[in-house]
C-alpha cells in the first residue's frame, strides 16, 4: 500500500504535459499499469494542457473535478468541460484543454494497445447515473466511465460510500486480480491494512491509496465520502462486491 496526500505536494510539471502542472498520484514506478495526476488549470489562458497525436503512445483520461473549460480536438471538435465530466482518448487523438473558470482535473496516463486506433470516450456524470455503469456495490454507488470494451487498459470511476451501521467496523476489499488507486476528493475516511496493523486517514485536499501489492484492505467511512478510481486491468463491468464471509473479491476478467 502506498498513501500520497496530495495537499503536502508542491505543483510540478507533468512529465507527459510539460506546459501544466500539477500533483503525482500514482508515478510509473510504483506499478501500477498506469501514472495519475491531480493537474490544476488557471483561468487566465497561461495555462494548457495540450497532449496526444503524431509519436503518442499512451491513452490520456481526464476527469474535470471542479472548474469548467473547454478542450479541442486536433480535428477542430470542440467540447465544452464542466465539472463531473469525463473524457478518455487513444493516444492517436491530440487535445488541447483550457480553462474559462479554474480547472482541477485528475488525469490518467496508460499505454495504448493500438496507437493507430482513434478512440473517443465522453460522458457526464448525469449521462452514467442510473445505467447499467451506475452500480450499487454494497455501500455506495461506482459509476463507471471506462470498461474494457472501450478498449482501453484501465478503467476509471466515480465512487461514493455512505455511512450505514453495517460499515462501522470497515468495509472489507481485495482486488486480486487488480491494482487499484483510489484518490479521495471528499469526506473523511479511514484505511487499514496488514490485518489492521496499518492504518491512515484523508487529509484535507486530496488523499490517494494505492494498493500497488494488491493489498486487502478496509475501508471505514466516518462520512460519506467521494473517490476516483482507476482500476488495471479494466473492468468488464459486471463486477459487484459480495461481502459474505470475510473481503470481497472481483474475479479475473473473463
Amino acid at each position: 500500500m502506498i498513501v500520497r496526500h496530495t495537499a503536502e505536494e508542491p505543483l510540478n510539471p507533468v512529465p507527459q504535459i510539460p506546459t501544466a502542472k500539477g500533483k503525482e498520484i500514482a508515478a510509473p514506478s510504483d506499478g501500477m499499469g498506469y501514472s495519475a495526476y491531480e493537474v490544476v488549470l488557471g483561468s487566465d489562458g497561461n495555462d494548457v494542457l495540450e497532449y496526444g497525436g503524431s509519436g503518442c503512445t499512451s491513452n490520456h483520461m481526464y476527469y474535470c473535478i471542479k472548474g469548467s473549460g473547454k478542450c479541442v480536438l486536433a480535428n477542430g471538435k470542440e467540447i465544452s468541460v464542466p465539472s463531473d465530466f469525463f473524457m478518455g482518448f487513444s493516444s492517436a487523438v491530440r487535445c488541447k484543454i483550457t480553462a474559462s473558470e479554474s480547472m482541477r482535473l485528475f488525469c490518467v496516463f496508460c499505454e495504448d494497445d493500438d496507437p493507430s486506433e482513434d478512440r473517443v470516450v465522453v460522458k457526464a456524470l448525469s449521462e452514467v447515473i442510473g445505467t447499467d455503469r451506475d452500480v450499487d456495490w454494497g455501500s455506495g454507488f461506482g459509476r463507471r466511465f471506462l470498461l474494457r470494451d472501450d478498449k482501453f487498459r484501465v478503467s476509471v470511476t466515480l465512487v461514493s460510500i455512505f455511512t450505514r451501521p453495517e460499515t462501522v467496523k470497515g468495509v472489507p476489499m481485495w482486488y486480486k486480480n487488480h491494482k487499484e488507486t483510489a484518490y479521495y476528493i471528499k469526506g473523511n475516511t479511514t484505511f487499514q491494512w496488514e490485518e489492521g496493523k496499518q492504518e491512515a486517514s484523508l487529509r484535507p485536499g486530496g488523499t490517494a491509496f494505492l494498493m500497488n501489492k494488491n493489498d486487502p484492505h478496509r475501508v471505514l467511512p466516518k462520512e460519506e465520502s467521494l473517490q476516483l478510481c482507476v482500476f488495471y486491468p479494466a473492468l468488464v463491468g459486471n463486477e459487484k462486491h459480495s461481502f459474505d464471509g470475510g473481503f470481497s473479491v472481483y474475479g479475473a476478467a473473463e
